[in-house]
């Protein structure tokens, strides 16, 4: 239990970590319109669904997982571990094995980004000041 304690503590101050005005949020409804967000099968494979997350905001955006409803009611998901980067005007791809085609209601995907001071436009937050 003590160990725990110190890890907190220790993840709580770090001098090799600069402090950053920096904060990750999911993406607001306007910024979502800007996000386009495609789903179906390569011809030679019908059992994994495959994504495309296409970002046409001004700043990158990460997507950290996919949810898929399927036509019997039952509900999957997926973490994209590392998360799905995809920069402005940028298309990425991501794979979601097991959903037979044929057999999806719907999906979703969960994405991000960073914004200076939680507020405004979507950031780099690699980006040199």
């Amino acid at each position: 239990m003590l160990l725990a304690a110190v890890s907190v503590a220790a993840q709580a101050w770090n001098p090799f970590i600069p402090k950053s005005d920096n904060e990750e949020l999911p993406l607001s409804t306007e910024e979502l319109k800007k996000v386009q967000e495609n789903a179906g099968w390569a011809k030679d494979d019908d059992k994994t669904l495959i994504f495309e997350v296409h970002n046409d905001l001004k700043g990158p955006i990460a997507c950290s997982g996919a949810q898929v409803e399927l036509q019997d009611g039952k509900h999957m998901s997926r973490s994209f571990t590392p998360k799905l980067f995809v920069p402005p005007g940028n298309s990425r791809f991501a794979s979601f094995p097991g959903i037979v085609k044929g057999t999806m209601k719907s999906f979703g995907v969960t994405c991000s980004c960073f914004k200076k001071l939680g507020k405004g436009e979507c950031i780099n937050p690699l980006a040199k000041p």
